[in-house]
């Protein structure tokens, strides 16, 4: 790897970092990778370009991904370098499908079949880091770069977040084609990255956001870990007058073996409201007795009834060690509506809030916990993703934060209302009941497995000729 070469890539790491939150430079993500393409596809074997395509990897999560630190201390450098692999492997597949092509490709497609097969590459990889494998976390897929773009994000109700990725993926591939001279791709891109557009602000025009009268909402937004504050702004003024509440996650710890008392002392305690109570907890081992963690919801009735409860279905790897993930996540019915309840991580992965739609969900209702220690840019980083739940499910979205920042999101992924990072209080505004479903939910999140799935034919397909090419060899050596 030559300076030159590092430099391209880095530069691409930093372009990235740039197109998300807390800068969130959008137009940047659709040049981003282009500099990386240009620094690995000269290398001259797909080794060289995977050390390339390590520095972008560093340079971005390590720039993008720095407050780690405040979680994960000495060891956070080990995490950036985990991330880097999977965009080491979709990079070696890039140049391994521009250098060494299938021969049943035509050479006069052969430009356009590269930039359809790297974008389909780039979805599978980032499927897999974000979703699939045991270290899953979602964030920073290209996609959730345009959350802030909205227009095009609209186009997540039809293909949702790793759809858009790939869409990217496949602009900066033609990019780059162009920078080479070769025009035509790239044209009939940004033809169809026009149209989305148009589209997106038909679409966000005549889009039908919800059903009946607006339903007053009052999120809790508190860190100290009080609950007689959080009564306080539960109770305190208009808040007495919504029709959902909702505290942040684990607002309270459940004494083992006392659920419906301490259930009750809480129903007690909210007297005098009207709302829908959706309150987070959670139950620990050395409380359980049972050697796991429990952190759940329960959804209280006015009258005091438990609606329902939601387990959190997407423990944090290393931060929720011992935490009993719960079951697939099912709507709840109440005096309000059928509400779909997702808990802090939960909301970053997108089979949630898709089976909550299939569901019949009308609201989706997120307890949330980002520590105040994370910093602000953990913050706006975690926010920025919640707008790409609400357009790919068509559901508005209340999400109460402990720390900030709470937020009110409309179908359209428009933040209605918010509280800023490390403030305490009750954010106050209304929500709509919507038809929960889109092309998305039924059919359009298949596009991300069917990816993952070429691009493990693909690394099969390559990895079996490089084999074939060793034994080859080898038998040359011994033949001589």
């Amino acid at each position: 790897m030559t300076p030159r070469q590092a430099s391209w890539a880095a530069l691409s790491g930093l372009l990235l970092a740039l197109a998300f939150p807390p800068f969130a430079l959008w137009p940047l993500a659709w040049v981003a990778l282009i500099p990386l393409l240009h620094a690995a596809l000269e290398a001259p074997d797909a080794k060289a370009a995977a050390n390339i395509a390590a520095v972008a990897g560093l340079v971005f999560y390590g720039t993008s991904l720095h407050w780690l630190l405040k979680v994960f201390g000495k060891t956070t450098p080990a995490f950036w370098c985990i991330y880097c692999l999977w965009l080491c492997l979709a990079v070696v597949l890039v140049w391994q499908l521009w250098h060494k092509p299938p021969a049943i490709l035509p050479l006069r497609w052969r430009a356009w079949a590269w930039v359809v097969m790297s974008a389909a590459v780039w979805v599978g990889c980032e499927f897999f880091r974000c979703e699939v494998w045991w270290l899953n976390n979602a964030w920073l897929a290209l996609g959730f770069s345009q959350t802030v773009n909205l227009p095009i994000l609209q186009s997540a109700s039809l293909w949702g977040v790793y759809g858009l990725s790939g869409f990217i993926a496949a602009f900066n591939c033609a990019g780059w084609l162009a920078w080479r001279g070769e025009r035509k791709p790239l044209a009939v891109l940004a033809t169809v990255l026009a149209t989305l557009w148009l589209w997106g602000r038909y679409h966000m025009t005549h889009h039908a956001l919800g059903l009946g009268e607006p339903i007053p909402v009052a999120l809790v937004q508190d860190e100290t870990g009080n609950l007689d504050k959080v009564f306080h702004l539960s109770l305190d003024g208009a808040a007495r007058n919504a029709r959902i509440l909702v505290w942040p996650e684990e607002s309270f710890t459940v004494p083992a073996g006392q659920e419906d008392q301490f259930r009750g002392s809480l129903n007690a305690r909210l007297r005098g409201t009207k709302a829908v109570a959706v309150l987070p907890g959670a139950e620990y081992p050395a409380a359980s007795g049972n050697g796991t963690v429990q952190n759940f919801t329960w959804v209280l009735a006015p009258d005091g009834n438990l609606l329902g409860r939601y387990d959190k279905h997407h423990p944090i790897p290393f931060v929720e060690d011992g935490l009993l993930a719960g079951p697939t996540p099912r709507a709840i019915d109440s005096p309000v509506g059928k509400l779909g309840i997702q808990i802090c991580y939960d909301l970053d992965f997108e089979d949630g809030t898709r089976h909550l739609a299939h569901d019949g969900a009308q609201l989706l209702v997120v307890p949330d916990q980002d520590p105040l220690e994370w910093t602000d840019w953990q913050h706006q980083q975690h926010s920025a993703m919640a707008p790409m739940r609400a357009v790919e499910s068509g559901l508005w979205i209340a999400r109460a934060a402990s720390s900030g920042q709470s937020q009110i999101i409309d179908p359209v992924g428009r933040i209605r209302a918010q509280m800023g990072t490390g403030l305490s209080g009750t954010l106050l505004g209304t929500v709509r009941l919507a038809r929960s479903g889109t092309v998305y939910s039924q059919m359009g999140w298949l596009l991300a497995p069917l990816c993952l799935g070429f691009s493990v034919i693909l690394t099969g397909f390559y990895l079996g000729a490089a084999l074939m090419g060793w034994r080859t060899s080898k038998r040359a050596i011994a033949a001589r």
